[in-house]
């Protein structure tokens, strides 16, 4: 193993441990409450190792972010060549939707749509981009037929509120209906709701 490659592949395993941590701290304080000395406690690292990586707090928000969208984004494209009803198509959206929020702590799904102001205009810009491209791909899961791009990525848009909504509510009443029912009532209200405006 050469010695550039075997320092790449630290370098990255390394970065991966602080996008880790500074997911951990971002979703327990948010952003305005978290630092760079905490994500660098939690990493286990110091903080010219953390900014050896991410040369900004906004830097290292926005790598969380994206991180998270590119993998939502790849779990649908896992789904895309599946034989699917338009039901079990919606169906399968809605869970990978309600995984985001039943795989970290409560605020994750905030952390990554609810991305408030943090100060950097170029951050907070291109994390509006990788929310709508998000939003995009999610829609031409659900429509694949769909000829009105912009009516499909308000319908996604809206999907994605209320399945979050829901499954932090879920959460909250701790599960009072089985996951199967909770994504079966989603993909349902969706899908009908589709029906009644005539498509």
């Amino acid at each position: 193993m050469s010695t550039s490659f075997a320092t790449t592949r630290f370098s990255s395993t390394q970065r991966g441990r602080l996008l880790t941590a500074a997911r951990t701290t971002f979703t327990t304080h948010g952003y305005h409450g978290t630092t760079m000395d905490a994500v660098s406690a939690v990493a286990h690292v110091t903080k010219p190792v953390l900014y050896r990586h991410f040369s900004t707090k906004s830097e290292l928000y926005l790598a969380v972010i994206l991180e998270y969208l590119d993998d939502l984004a790849n779990r649908l494209c896992d789904l895309r060549d599946a034989p699917a009803s338009d039901f079990d198509r919606v169906r399968r959206c809605v869970g990978v939707l309600f995984d985001l929020v039943e795989s970290g702590p409560h605020s994750t799904s905030a952390l990554v749509f609810g991305s408030g102001a943090v100060g950097d205009h170029a951050v907070e810009s291109r994390i509006a981009t990788a929310l709508a491209e998000f939003v995009d791909t999610l829609a031409t899961h659900l429509h694949p037929d769909e000829t009105r791009p912009q009516r499909t990525h308000l319908l996604a848009a809206g999907l994605i509120g209320a399945t979050l909504a829901a499954a932090d509510e879920w959460h909250r009443l701790r599960q009072p209906v089985s996951r199967q029912s909770a994504l079966d009532t989603l993909a349902g209200w969706y899908c009908s709701g589709l029906r009644d405006s005539g498509d």
